[in-house]
């Protein structure tokens, strides 16, 4: 009954996220083989223990995967996957390259030309205006130019991101093509058509959550229903060359890598951690108490939860206003009292102070040299290592962060401590609150959100839970926030976070 009761409270209280309940609370109703009992049995010993390893996620990601499981067999089948349809980075700009080198080429012979004959150029010149006349006729009724460009259609925009000088490109993983601007189409069975109307021959059919190069924005054929005249210019694999074709902008959404944007987050964070002295907030489960009711609610007016969070107050007393501040902040120690420390944070302004007994000084980050930040609009994710005075990008690929639903709550943002590493943790079901199956290779940042790889769901055989061994790649990965707060990466790409990530130099930073 007490059991029962318990589970109850912790539902109504919406303890989303990849966040725990013990294992003892777990209802488990179902004979297990050998191997998941013993992982649950070690998980109870080391919850008795005290250890912040021993615990059951509450909520993961179970009422999703059925969907996701589907959605990665259609695209594996339809071959629609990153694999099959993503141009690399790397190869758009050897691509670019060539045609530089090319177009230099063609430059140097003609200035060659041009000594060597003389006057002739005149005629030349003369055969070439011809030519272009005739050419430019030909792209106007056709709308395209050869080499891809806009005829008669205006080009809006043109997608070309750079990774800027100031960081050194040097992967250590790259299992998976990526491009640094992309376009997430929205819909299936969507039409990608020769040009920017909807009378032009059909290339290939989309699917929904397919990832496509994209080039340009164009303005095309206006089309009332969406009142847009808004087009899309994508390419991609086709065997071994490359297409190109137009898709209307309302039915996808633009999709990059913010590499500025991230490289100032980890910057900001660096200069503050390398010259001040820092900590984080440690109330993981609410085990350094339970923090006070804000105005008798349990969220904040900034929509921070009372759950896993520590009060900071305007004033070093607890009838001060106050507002909460998340398990794993990271923040900077500028005064202390007998029971509180005066803090600040990149988290937001101002100067507050926080209960000793929420800040924790174990392990804390003395000089960044590794960090992941994770870009919430965009669905990715790029990973960094400091070296001779320079961040490197080590991996840059697609993520799926946490969605703001039943049962479900959005990764936050902001800027946390690389608090603890599982090999992996087991997790319940949304509803029946069962143990449900496990997520490998996490790394815990915030609460109970984790970076983890693809979740496993165990099988039923003959009424008992069996695993059916790691799984590593879901198509919805990079596409929608899907997760329940946690960060799916590919099994492979959190394996190699969970081996490289080094606790007490590291850092997790959430973005948008």
């Amino acid at each position: 009954m007490e059991k029962r009761i318990f589970i109850s409270v912790m539902i109504l209280l919406l303890i989303s996220g990849c966040l725990e309940i013990p294992c003892s609370h777990a209802d488990n109703t179902l004979p297990l083989d050998n191997e998941i009992q013993n992982l649950i049995d070690e998980n109870k010993k080391l919850e008795n223990d005290g250890s912040n390893q021993g615990d059951i996620e509450e909520d993961v990601n179970a009422s999703d995967l059925k969907e996701d499981e589907e959605l990665t067999k259609i695209a594996e089948e339809e071959h629609k996957t990153e694999e099959d349809t993503l141009i690399p980075q790397g190869e758009i700009e050897e691509k670019e390259q060539e045609n530089t080198e090319d177009l230099q080429g063609n430059i140097t012979k003609d200035i060659e030309a041009e000594e060597k004959e003389g006057t002739e150029v005149i005629d030349t010149e003369e055969k070439n205006t011809q030519k272009e006349n005739t050419e430019e006729k030909e792209e106007k009724e056709s709308g395209i130019n050869q080499d891809g460009t806009q005829g008669e259609y205006i080009v809006l925009n043109t997608f070309n991101t750079q990774l800027p000088p100031s960081i050194n490109l040097d992967l250590k993983y790259d299992k998976y093509n990526t491009s640094y601007d992309y376009l997430l189409l929205l819909r299936t069975n969507l039409n990608i058509r020769e040009k920017p109307n909807t009378k032009a021959r059909v290339l290939k059919k989309g699917l929904i959550y397919e990832k496509l190069n994209l080039a340009e924005e164009v303005k095309g054929q206006y089309i009332e229903k969406y009142n847009s005249d808004r087009w899309y210019k994508v390419f991609w694999k086709n065997n071994d060359k490359i297409q190109y074709g137009y898709v209307f902008a309302p039915l996808g959404t633009q999709r990059k890598f913010q590499f500025k944007k991230m490289e100032e987050a980890i910057n900001k964070l660096k200069n503050e951690v390398d010259n001040t002295n820092t900590a984080y907030i440690s109330n993981y489960k609410d085990r350094n108490g339970r923090a006070p009711l804000y105005d008798g609610a349990m969220v904040d007016k900034y929509g921070v939860k009372r759950y896993q969070a520590a009060p900071a107050y305007v004033e070093p007393n607890s009838n001060s206003e106050f507002r909460y501040i998340s398990d794993g902040s990271l923040i900077t120690i500028l005064d202390k009292n007998n029971k509180y420390y005066k803090i600040r944070t990149l988290q937001f302004e101002g100067e507050y102070w926080i209960p000793k007994k929420y800040v924790s000084f174990w392990n804390s980050i003395k000089e960044l040299t590794k960090a992941v930040v994770i870009d919430r609009k965009n669905q990715n994710q790029g990973v960094f290592e400091y070296r001779d005075g320079k961040w490197n990008l080590i991996s840059y690929v697609f993520a799926t962060t946490g969605a703001k639903a039943k049962y479900k709550e959005e990764t936050a943002l902001g800027y946390y401590m690389a608090i603890e590493k599982k090999k992996r943790f087991l997790y319940l079901h949304d509803e029946t609150r069962e143990i449900d199956g496990y997520a490998p290779y996490a790394t815990r940042f915030n609460g109970g959100a984790y970076i983890h790889g693809v979740p496993v769901a165990f099988q039923i055989v003959e009424d008992k839970r069996v695993d059916p061994g790691l799984k590593e790649y879901l198509y919805t990965i990079g596409t929608t926030p899907r997760s329940h707060k946690c960060v799916r990466n590919y099994t492979s790409h959190a394996k190699f976070i969970y081996d490289w990530i080094e606790i007490g130099k590291s850092a997790v930073i959430v973005i948008e």
